[in-house]
């Protein structure tokens, strides 16, 4: 696992992204999870400061000034991402299935970009999409309603 440090467009930010807390402009993610790795990209696109930092938490830093010991971890395991030109089109179609949005979109972008881009796969580009991206709750149609 990769701790990022997120520096913000804005310095002064402090809230909310993509499901990431900053403080005056400042976040840190770990790709562990999808959905970290979905905010990293997001970040990245958009032009926020994305650089690995030691991937110490606070408190293990706190530890250390007590202690004057560095904190040993167990390492990690290397996230690899599952690369559609390794799988067959049933292979990827099933990866798909399980995906969230951001992994559904990489792989499909991906297969697209191929040299021999797969149709059984990227012509159900916009089915997978439409079923990974959440409907607008129901009875919430403003159009018309003066508001």
């Amino acid at each position: 696992m990769n701790v990022y440090r997120i520096e913000a467009p804005v310095r002064s930010f402090s809230g909310e992204s993509v499901g990431v807390q900053f403080t005056k402009g400042t976040a840190f993610v770990d790709d562990s999870r999808k959905e970290n790795r979905a905010a990293l990209e997001y970040f990245r696109r958009q032009g926020y400061g994305v650089a690995l930092s030691d991937g110490k938490t606070d408190e293990e830093r706190a530890q250390e000034l007590v202690t004057g010991a560095p904190v040993q971890r167990e390492p990690l395991a290397p996230v690899v991402l599952f690369d559609s030109a390794d799988h067959s089109v049933e292979e990827v179609l099933a990866h798909l299935g399980e995906a969230d949005c951001g992994e559904a979109e990489r792989v499909l972008n991906a297969e697209a970009a191929a040299k021999k881009p797969r149709v059984g796969i990227t012509s159900k580009r916009d089915e997978i999409l439409a079923a990974k991206t959440p409907a607008a709750p129901a009875g919430d149609d403003t159009k018309g309603s003066g508001a």
